[in-house]
């Protein structure tokens, strides 16, 4: 089932903008209660997961400019917004006042570092106030700057944090249309469903996630690489955003190796000239990330910090689900078995997760994927055999592969989980009962909106994303 209006395509992009407005205004700290904040919040959510289904099927009418003004104007209201849906800006204002105050992130948690009469400290959630900062040094470094220019103000953090991450967001609107080119796949469709994804705006504009500027990054040196395999200084050049992205989060590696099993591929049809290709890739890789640890002065202290985010069980990860199973069925005979079952289960995904990652880069070395879409899928096995899963992390695996997919089921089956997921988290609490009347309030009237909205007779279902040939980047 896919969404229809019957209404011209202007009037879907007033109706999202309508429903970010509507999200901005009840999450303000308006003096009113909870179980009329939330169902408000919700419905203006809803309204614009809705009329960004709608616009999936009217990707042809769009030219790329458009999705970029359409894209500025949803994301516009969002900067006044207050962090929504994690707070973990306060981690990344509390890692940066560490590291200018002359201490190791990756030693000491905000809690040891800065005392418990913080205020810093007294923002950051209880799960990771005694957690070390599981990012790399470009990102500290990102972050120890805007400590010391904001001081420990929240809303100038949460302002620059913003800026920052909105100049990932221009990267990936730079590369998505030129990437979807190269795949064959219609810019236009690149751009709705990566770069307008309702998770994009939730969680990298309002939520202020640092994955943001890594996607960005990653994305431009992918295309810049790719542009240019012929070209040394521009695989360089690629290679350098490549690492950056790494710096900020070592998921980003993960390009990297896609694109050094491409070079070996293109280097030649020797075995040596190829190995050297993939170890010069490499080697430059493991070098830059050396110059950026001691350019910042944070050392390597951040390689041995990196399973910190681990600590906290991730209910949204498969491997912990798996592990919460088996504990509640030991919970039945009187064991206690939970935290050794996730253990047992998150060693299991990470030897599975490796074996069908390589399998995945020998296959991109083999010409049988293309390199855009074999990092989605390589991020794809990391969300599934991964310990920790959040919602924004399915920015990593959609965005490539919204540039890359042309299958009109698996663009479709993206969409559907990017909307079932971008109304997964509320956007205020409140309690069990205000939240269950949210929901079903907010989906009564999006229902309404719906039934009212029908056209007749409907259109078929693979209208939505269909890939559109000669659409041109403008």
């Amino acid at each position: 089932m896919s969404v229809r209006f019957p209404v011209r395509t202007g009037a879907l992009p007033v109706a999202g903008f309508a429903g970010v407005v509507v999200l901005v205004l009840a999450t303000a700290g308006l003096p009113v209660p909870p179980a009329v904040l939330v169902p408000l919040g919700l419905t203006g959510m809803g309204v614009v997961v809705l009329a960004w289904l709608g616009l999936g099927r009217r990707t042809a009418e769009i030219p790329v400019r458009g999705w970029y003004r359409l894209t500025a104007a949803w994301c516009l209201p969002l900067l006044f917004a207050p962090p929504l849906f994690s707070g973990d800006v306060h981690s990344y204002l509390a890692q940066g006042v560490i590291a200018a105050g002359g201490q190791d992130p990756y030693r000491l948690g905000p809690l040891t570092a800065l005392g418990a009469a913080s205020p810093v400290v007294q923002q950051v959630s209880p799960y990771w106030q005694d957690t070390t900062a599981p990012y790399g040094p470009f990102w500290i470094a990102i972050s120890r700057a805007i400590a010391q220019l904001a001081g420990h103000d929240l809303i100038p953090t949460l302002l620059l944090n913003r800026l920052v991450e909105l100049a990932g967001v221009a990267l990936a609107a730079w590369a998505l249309p030129r990437l979807a080119r190269r795949t064959g796949v219609s810019p236009g469709g690149a751009l709705w469903l990566g770069l307008l994804n309702p998770l994009v705006l939730w969680h990298v504009v309002a939520g202020a996630h640092n994955d943001g500027l890594m996607i960005g990054l990653m994305l431009a040196g992918l295309e810049i690489a790719l542009a240019g395999l012929s070209s040394p200084p521009r695989i360089a050049a690629g290679l350098v955003l490549l690492t950056l992205a790494a710096n900020i989060k070592i998921m980003a590696a993960a390009a990297v190796c896609c694109l050094a099993v491409v070079l070996a591929r293109h280097a030649g049809r020797t075995a040596g000239r190829g190995a050297a290709a993939l170890l010069g890739v490499l080697g430059g890789f493991a070098g830059l990330s050396l110059a950026i640890s001691w350019l910042t002065g944070l050392g390597l202290g951040w390689v041995g910090a990196l399973g910190g985010s681990a600590a906290v069980h991730s209910w949204l990860a498969p491997t912990n689900q798996l592990g919460f199973l088996a504990g509640g069925l030991g919970a039945l005979a009187g064991l206690h078995i939970t935290s050794a079952a996730i253990s047992v289960m998150v060693r299991i995904g990470a030897v599975l997760g490796a074996i069908a990652g390589a399998r995945l880069l020998w296959s991109i070395h083999r010409g049988r994927f293309h390199p855009v879409t074999g990092l989605g899928l390589v991020f794809s096995v990391m969300l599934i055999a991964g310990p920790v899963v959040q919602p924004w992390y399915l920015l990593w695996a959609l965005l490539p592969l919204a540039a890359s997919v042309r299958s009109d089921r698996a663009r479709r089956g993206l969409a559907r989980g990017s909307a079932v997921l971008a109304m997964a988290l509320p956007p205020l609490g409140g309690g069990a009962a205000v939240l269950v009347e949210g929901y079903l309030v907010a989906a009564a009237f999006l229902a309404a909106l719906w039934w009212f909205g029908r056209p007749t007779p409907p259109g078929p279902d693979a209208a939505l994303a269909v890939p559109v040939a000669g659409q041109t980047v403008e």
